[in-house]
């Protein structure tokens, strides 16, 4: 590598994914299995609904718990200030929140101009209270993701391997943690198995994309957790692009395009401005 990365982890990579994956699946895995009617387990679907919300967090518990012991509250401190760092240039802020949601409303129009049937529809208006429950719930899920996948993973892994490297891995193991996750949503059920792969045609290129501004921007926490309600925000709440299997492949191709028109741009500068 012809540069160091822009921020450093005291967390060693195998440890962090051990820790983020172990709880989040003996959450996960058990639920699934009593959804599915297998094993002697019978959860109800409503204790379930908000058991398995406790396995998004667990890559952010992970993370600070690994930091605290690596470097103490210093590390911790260091680690969340990173949330906070929000004076990185405007160029950076406009990859982060409005590139990504952009291509999925031009992948679900072009969908619809192309095929339509069925086309990808606005979800129905919802009452305010719903949509703050909404944005609340999709705000303490990214965080508990991205503290840890952005926060803790990916500086760690730069430090031994290259941004591409580190994306890759990054965002197939990010694929296989989602894994127990997407059956208990019954995810399987609705789409069938081509559908896990499209998410794992998704991780790659986004991952990678994500690396890309984050390493422009001093290792800002703050925009991957924005872009990460944003691109929730749009396809959860407004436009379920990934709610239909051909929108969803035609914004998974594009942004395979941006990922190869920014690969060679995925390592910062040595000195280069963030602004």
């Amino acid at each position: 590598m012809n540069d160091t990365p822009p921020t450093v982890s005291p967390v060693r990579p195998a440890t962090f994914f051990t820790l983020a994956f172990a709880p989040s699946w003996l959450i996960w895995i058990p639920l699934t299995l009593s959804h599915f009617g297998i094993g002697p387990l019978h959860i109800p679907e409503g204790i379930s609904s908000s058991v398995r919300l406790l396995g998004v967090l667990m890559p952010a518990v992970a993370a600070l718990l690994l930091t605290a012991r690596a470097g103490g509250r210093s590390a911790v401190r260091s680690l969340l200030e990173r949330l906070t760092l929000w004076r990185v240039g405007w160029r950076w802020w406009l990859a982060a929140v409005v590139v990504v949601p952009a291509l999925l409303m031009v992948s679900g129009l072009f969908y619809n101009w192309l095929w339509g049937n069925p086309p990808v529809m606005p979800q129905p208006a919802v009452a305010p209270v719903a949509l703050i429950v909404n944005v609340i719930f999709l705000a303490l899920a990214t965080l508990g993701e991205e503290i840890g996948w952005r926060g803790v993973a990916l500086p760690a892994l730069q430090q031994r391997y290259s941004p591409l490297a580190s994306s890759a891995i990054l965002g197939l193991l990010w694929g296989i943690w989602h894994v127990p996750f997407w059956l208990l949503i019954d995810t399987l059920a609705q789409f069938g198995i081509g559908y896990f792969a499209l998410n794992f045609a998704l991780a790659l290129p986004m991952t990678a994309y994500i690396t890309w501004f984050f390493n422009h921007s001093r290792g800002s926490l703050l925009l991957p957790v924005a872009f990460h309600l944003a691109f929730n925000l749009v396809n959860v709440v407004w436009l379920p692009v990934t709610s239909n299997t051909s929108a969803f492949g035609l914004f998974i191709a594009a942004l395979w395009l941006i990922a190869l028109l920014i690969l060679p741009r995925l390592e910062p500068k040595r000195h280069a401005s963030s602004a």
